[in-house]
């Protein structure tokens, strides 16, 4: 079988919220048709093996739907929660410098932490909204929806002056992140089911 979800995430990502919309493409399937109670017996039986994932929707698609998924991959936005650290501290006044930034257009080049699996090349996302809301003097969180291939860890750290602008920049800090979570993949893909 082959599987393709709707963008990538790291290891240490949670992807929260409705979930990462995939396809599922059986390679000579010893039987090629399944009633939709099928179907949902088999989200049953998912769901009920692990607390890790849950499936929601799960159909048998077209070919063109999948098309659909594959280009819905550039135009759609993520909506991410950042546990960001500075560790020398920050300026709450800082945060609010954050809170007034929105359709940011970032320089991104191909961050070093993957650069040995992913071509050299510089790309240009959009981060649309950024919220901060300060915990303590060392620790906040960080609200952001982003065009997707956004990297948000290096918007927030800089990666070394390979992401411009960036956070750090802006507030004037060394920064980390400690935490990220995807909140939400607004690609309203496949279509809603009953379950």
């Amino acid at each position: 079988l082959k599987f393709s979800s709707s963008g990538r995430e790291d290891v240490d990502v949670r992807c929260l919220g409705v979930g990462r919309p995939f396809v599922i493409e059986f390679i000579n399937p010893r039987h090629t048709l399944l009633t939709q109670t099928q179907v949902a017996v088999l989200q049953c039986a998912v769901n009920e093996s692990t607390h890790l994932v849950k499936l929601r929707h799960l159909q048998i698609v077209d070919k063109k739907d999948v098309k659909n998924l594959k280009e819905g991959e550039e135009e759609k936005t993520k909506t991410y929660c950042a546990l960001c650290l500075s560790t020398q501290g920050y300026n709450t006044a800082a945060l609010d410098k954050l809170n007034e930034l929105s359709e940011v257009s970032v320089e991104q080049k191909t961050p070093l932490r993957v650069l040995h699996r992913r071509p050299l090349a510089t790309r240009t996302r959009i981060v649309h909204t950024i919220t901060a809301v300060p915990i303590d003097l060392h620790y906040f969180k960080l609200y952001l929806t982003t065009q997707a291939g956004t990297y948000i860890k290096e918007f927030i750290h800089g990666d070394l002056g390979r992401t411009n602008p960036n956070l750090r920049q802006v507030i004037g800090v060394d920064l980390d992140i400690v935490a990220l979570d995807v909140e939400n993949v607004a690609l309203d893909w496949p279509p809603k089911c009953s379950e």
